[in-house]
C-alpha cells in the first residue's frame, strides 16, 4: 500500500514502476509454479526465464519513455506466457505418464498372450494322448473279442449262445430242422427292430424243415403268430392263421393263437402290456375263442380251453351257459369227459360244492369209472378236504343199503375185485401222506372187512 502511494501517475517515471512491479509479480508467480512441476521441467522454466529477464532489461532500458499503451500490451505477454507455459508443463507430464502406462499395458497383454498360446499347446496335446489312448483301448477290446470268437469256433462252444448272423447260419447248415434255431434266429433280427427280415427267416424255415417234422414246423409257425400278432396287423395276423391252416392242423394253429391272445389278456390285467389295452385284448380273445368253436364245434378240447378261459377270468354264468352249449354240440360219449374237466375247473377257479355236485352226478351215473374217483380224491386233497375224500372212500367201500334188495345187489355187483383192490390202495396212500397210524390200520381193517363180505357173497 505504501508502494501504490508512492507512484503517483503524475511521476515521470511511473511507467517504468508499474512495469518494474508487474516484473515482479511475474516472478512469484512462476516461482509457485516450479515449485509443483518436476525437477527436469523446472530447469526448462528457469532458462526459459533468465530469457526472459534479459529481454525486460533490454526493453526496459530502451523503452523507459514509451506510453503506458506499450506497457499494459508488454504485461498482458509476460501473462500470456506464463500461464501458456505452465500448463503445457502439465500436460507433457501427464503425456509421459500415459505412455509409459500404455508400455506396461501392452507388455502385460503380450506376456498374457504368450500363456495363452502355451496353454492351447498342452491342451492341444492332452487331447491328442487321450484320443490315442480311447483308440488303443478300443483296439485291444476288438482283438479281444476276436480272441474269444476263435476259442469258442475252435472248442464248439459258439453254436451254443450265437451272437452273429454268421453263428446262426452255420448253426442251421448243420441242422436244419431245429425248430428252436430258426426261432432264435427270428428273435435275434427282431431284437435289431428289423421284422421284415424276421418274417423271411420263417419262410425259409418252413422250406428248410423236412415235411415228416410237422411239429417243428408248427413250432415256427406259432412264432410267426406271435410276431404278427404283436407287431403286424389284423389282416396280416389273419392271412398268417389261414396260411397256417394251410400247412399243419387247423385245430392245432387255433388252440395256438387262443393261447397267445389269452396271455395277452392277462398281461393287460397285469399291466406288462403296455400297447394293448384290457378291453381291446379281451374283445380279440372272445373273438378267436367264438370262432374256433364254430369252427371246431365237435372237438372237446376247443370247448375245454374256452370254458378254462372264462373260469380263470371269474366269469361263470357264461362258462356255465357256454358248458350247455357244449354238451349240445359234441357227442354223447365225450360229455363225462367234459363234465369231469369242468368239475375240476370249479375246484381251482369257481366253487368246490359245485364241483362236488358234478362229481357226485358223474359217479352216480357212472360208477365204474374209477378215473373219476381218483380225480375228485386228487382235488379235495389238494383242495385240503382230507375229510372229505374219507367219506368219498368209506360211501365206496360201504354203500347205503338201499330198501330194494335187488338194486342193492346190481350195486354191489359194479364195482370189480381188481377195481376195489386200486381203490383200497389209493386210500392207504393217502392216510401214509395226510394220515396216522389209526387211520392207516382203518383202511386195512376195510379192506378185510370187504374181503370176507366178497367170499361170503360168492360162497
Amino acid at each position: 500500500s505504501n508502494d501504490e502511494d508512492s507512484m503517483d501517475s503524475d511521476d515521470e517515471n511511473y511507467a517504468s514502476k508499474l512495469a518494474t512491479k508487474l516484473e515482479t509479480a511475474g516472478k512469484k508467480s512462476k516461482d509457485k509454479v516450479e515449485k509443483q512441476r518436476p525437477p527436469s521441467e523446472s530447469s526448462d522454466s528457469d532458462e526459459a526465464s533468465s530469457d526472459s529477464d534479459s529481454d525486460s532489461d533490454d526493453d526496459d532500458d530502451s523503452d523507459d519513455s514509451d506510453s503506458s499503451h506499450e506497457v499494459d500490451n508488454k504485461v498482458g505477454q509476460t501473462m500470456d506466457t506464463d500461464v501458456g507455459f505452465d500448463w503445457g508443463g502439465q500436460a507433457s507430464a501427464d503425456a509421459k505418464r500415459e505412455n509409459t502406462s500404455g508400455n506396461d499395458s501392452d507388455s502385460s497383454s503380450d506376456d498374457s498372450s504368450d500363456d495363452d498360446e502355451d496353454d492351447n499347446e498342452d491342451n492341444d496335446k492332452k487331447k491328442a494322448s487321450h484320443k490315442s489312448r480311447k483308440k488303443a483301448a478300443a483296439k485291444r477290446r476288438e482283438e479281444k473279442e476276436i480272441s474269444l470268437r476263435e476259442s469258442a469256433l475252435a472248442d464248439g462252444t459258439a453254436d451254443e449262445n450265437p451272437e452273429t448272423s454268421a453263428d446262426f447260419e452255420r448253426l442251421l447248415a448243420s441242422d436244419p430242422n431245429n425248430s428252436e434255431s430258426w426261432i432264435k434266429y427270428m428273435a435275434f433280427h427282431l431284437s435289431l427292430a428289423d421284422i421284415d427280415s424276421a418274417r423271411s427267416i420263417a419262410n425259409r424255415a418252413f422250406d428248410r424243415i423236412e415235411f415228416r417234422q410237422e411239429r417243428e414246423k408248427l413250432n415256427v409257425w406259432t412264432a410267426l403268430l406271435t410276431l404278427e400278432l404283436k407287431y403286424g396287423s389284423s389282416k396280416s395276423l389273419q392271412d398268417t392263421i389261414d396260411r397256417a391252416c394251410q400247412h399243419n392242423n387247423p385245430k392245432q394253429v387255433y388252440m395256438r393263437v387262443c393261447e397267445m391272445l389269452e396271455r395277452e389278456v392277462e398281461a393287460a390285467k397285469t399291466g406288462n402290456a403296455s400297447s394293448v389295452d384290457e378291453v381291446e385284448a379281451i374283445n380279440r380273445a372272445d373273438e378267436m375263442f367264438a370262432r374256433a368253436c364254430k369252427k371246431f364245434k365237435s372237438k372237446k378240447t376247443v370247448w375245454i380251453s374256452h370254458l378254462t378261459y372264462l373260469l380263470k377270468n371269474g366269469r361263470h354264468t357264461e362258462a356255465h351257459a357256454l358248458l350247455k352249449r357244449a354238451l349240445l354240440s359234441l357227442a354223447q360219449y365225450k360229455h363225462v369227459e367234459t363234465m369231469s374237466k369242468f368239475a375240476q375247473l370249479e375246484f381251482e377257479y369257481g366253487s368246490a360244492e359245485r364241483a362236488r355236485t358234478i362229481f357226485d352226478g358223474l359217479l352216480e351215473k357212472h360208477p365204474k369209472k374209477m378215473d373219476l374217483v381218483f380225480v375228485y380224491v386228487d382235488k379235495e386233497v389238494k383242495n385240503g378236504e382230507i375229510q372229505a375224500a374219507r367219506n368219498l372212500f368209506e360211501r365206496i367201500v360201504n354203500p347205503p343199503t338201499e330198501a330194494d334188495p335187488q338194486e342193492q345187489q346190481k350195486k354191489k355187483k359194479k364195482m370189480s375185485d381188481k377195481q376195489m383192490k386200486a381203490l383200497f390202495k389209493k386210500w392207504y396212500r393217502m392216510e401214509e401222506i395226510h394220515g396216522d397210524y389209526e387211520t392207516c390200520d382203518h383202511v386195512k381193517e376195510s379192506a378185510r372187512t370187504y374181503v370176507e363180505r366178497s367170499t361170503a357173497s360168492k360162497s
